[in-house]
Formats: C-alpha cells, structure tokens, sequence
C-alpha cells in the first residue's frame, strides 16, 4: 500500500507529527509492504506538484489534524480520484482551555502565519467545522478511547495508540547528577491552567522548600509558568523551551522522577504515551490518577490531584530512589519496548486499512 502523511510544519506540532507521522511511516515503511512519502501541509493548500505528486501515487492520504476549509478543496479533489482519505485527530478541539496553545486556531480561527489565506479569521472556527468536515473523509484516527468515544457520532473510527521509535530513547546516555534528586515536568503543548488545577505545582514548591537535595527540571515556554518558576530556588530549577522530538529524550535523560498531571476534560482524552517515554528510561514517574495513566498503574506510582499527594508521593520517591530505579528497569522497561511502532506494526496496517475493509 502507498501512503501519503500530510502534516504541518509549524514548530509547535513537531513533536505530534513525529509521534502520529513519522513513527508509524517508519513502521510501515520497515515491513517492505508499503511506501510511505510526507506532504507538508501548505503543498497541500496549494495543490503544488508536490502535492500532484505525493497525493495521485497514494492510495491512502492521512490528514493529521488539520481539517478546516482550507484543507477541504484538497480532500474533496483526491476523494474523487478515489484517494481513501483520513484525518488523525490526537487532541479533544472541544476542551481545548484558553491558554493552550491551540486555543487561537482551533476555537477562535486564527491562523497561523504559514496557513493564512486573507487577513480574518476562519469562521465557524475550524473546531466548529471539523464535527461537519469529519463527514467528508473516509475515517478518523485517534490515539485514545476517550477521543473515541467523541468522534463515533461523526465518522468512522479507528483507534491508532501512539507508539515509540525506542530507539531514539535507548541510544541516549544517562545525564542523572550525584547527590540530587531531578524532578521532571514537561509542560509543553500542555495548558498552565491544567498544571495549576492538578495540584502538582503546590507539591513542587512543598518538596523544594523541605528538601535542598530536590530539583526541577521544566519545560515549556507559558508566560504564567515564567512567574511561577520565579519564585523557585533559581540555584535548582533548570528550564528548557518547549521540546522537540529529538531533544526530548536527551532532556529526559536528566532526569531522575517523571511529573504526569492530567486535569479536566481535556487532559482526559489526551494519550499516556509521556509515562512510556519516561519507562523506556528506566525513570520512576508519578501521574494524576486519571484515564490517561490508569491503565498503567502497575508501573508507576498514581496520585490525586491535590498538592498533598504530589508532594508525599515525590517525597517518597526521593527517599527510595534507587529501589525505585530498580523497578523502573524492570517490568516498565520491558513494556515500554513493547510499545514500539515496528513492534505493533499490524495494529498499525489494521488501523489503516481498517476504513479500506469497510469503505
């Protein structure tokens, strides 16, 4: 089969494409029975000879994202080329608080730079527009249930989980500092209102003030989350911006217990893939005890989300560090292999060409 990923390019939806795109064409491409090619998501726009190219050879065109007006000439021109043609959806549009990073596209229409056809904004908003637009491909891809159970009123579902490329966590040296304790919260496409109302950054400030041998490494680039950091120990908080497929396992690598809160309806539908990238670590993690996290409880350590169970259970951690390293390297190692594209490579076809089956 010849599959075409169409996909933006726009710096914050690197690390998404890489886990939605890349990984599964790796995949797919590995096995010897596909051929996989990307399409930038302006060629798309704009029918080049890129996109005249990449698209007339496919057999199945995968939209991630991004279906909104300005990708519906392009779907409704290769549909009637008889192209099977997909959207992936990987985040809940409707719950999308106002300060993610998402929110001024999807809820208010505005465009980014690369995407811009005029100066207004796009109305409906592409979140309004997509419940209608999902009529217009052949099936949607989501990477969670709860994403599901969401689109089942509007197209043909199949469930397509996010799996890792292992390799690119396993080649990478531990950074883990003597003495110290590193906590990690990667807030990156993440809403600083979600991190506040999880409780986990009230138990942050309770561990770093009760103990000097702890320390945080964040990443993300909120203003909200600037002030906050302020009013941390400066000596022991290091901050990076927000991370990019590459740089996130080296950034991982220094650290010594993975941070996974989840609040509200947004972060319920989101996927648990960050506890997986901190297992193929061997990194001990703490998540808010919520459906993301839930169904891998037995490998990491769940907390409500109050900052009194943030702060006990990093407390703990600290304590028991190396029995928790231990552990970590253990049965978590194990199933975060198993959680590898090539791995799952027919659940992959199966998720694909499960619209060509019914389609």
């Amino acid at each position: 089969m010849k599959i075409t990923f169409v996909h933006s390019t726009l710096p914050e939806d690197q690390y998404r494409v890489h886990i939605r795109c890349h990984n599964p064409a790796a995949a797919l491409q590995a096995s010897g029975r596909h051929i996989v090619h990307f399409l930038p998501l302006e060629e798309f726009f704009h029918n080049s000879p890129a996109a005249v190219e990449g698209c007339a050879s496919a057999d199945v065109i995968i939209l991630h994202r991004y279906l909104f007006e300005n990708t519906l000439a392009g779907v409704a021109r290769w549909r009637a080329r008889g192209k099977k043609v997909l959207v992936d959806i990987d985040l809940s549009v409707e719950y999308l608080a106002a300060d993610h990073p998402g929110f001024s596209f999807w809820r208010k229409g505005i465009l980014p730079l690369p995407f811009k056809n005029g100066s207004r904004p796009v109305f409906p908003s592409p979140a309004e527009q997509l419940k209608w637009l999902f009529k217009m491909v052949d099936g949607i891809l989501v990477p969670t249930p709860q994403l599901a159970r969401d689109c089942f009123p509007h197209g043909r579902v199949q469930l397509l989980a996010d799996y890792l490329n292992t390799n690119e966590y396993l080649v990478v040296p531990s950074q883990k500092r003597a003495d110290s304790v590193w906590l990690g919260l990667n807030a990156s496409g993440q809403a600083f209102s979600s991190l506040k109302g999880s409780g986990v950054l009230e138990g942050i400030e309770q561990v770093l003030h009760q103990s000097e041998r702890l320390n945080l490494l964040f990443a993300g680039a909120d203003p909200s989350a600037a002030r906050w950091l302020s009013c941390l120990p400066a000596e022991r908080v290091e901050v990076l911006p927000v991370l990019s497929a590459e740089g996130l396992p080296v950034a991982l690598s220094k650290v010594d217990i993975g941070l996974l809160p989840a609040v509200g309806e947004f972060d319920l539908r989101q996927s648990p893939l960050p506890a997986v990238e901190y297992m193929a670590m061997k990194i001990p993690w703490i998540a808010s005890n919520q459906p993301p996290f839930q169904g891998l409880a037995e490998y990491g350590h769940l907390v409500g989300n109050s900052p009194a169970e943030w702060a006990e259970a990093i407390g703990w951690l600290a304590e028991n560090i190396e029995a928790a390293r231990q552990r970590a390297a253990g049965a978590p190692y194990l199933y975060a292999l198993s959680q590898d594209a090539a791995e799952n490579i027919e659940k992959i076809e199966r998720a694909i060409c499960g619209f060509e089956e019914a389609g």
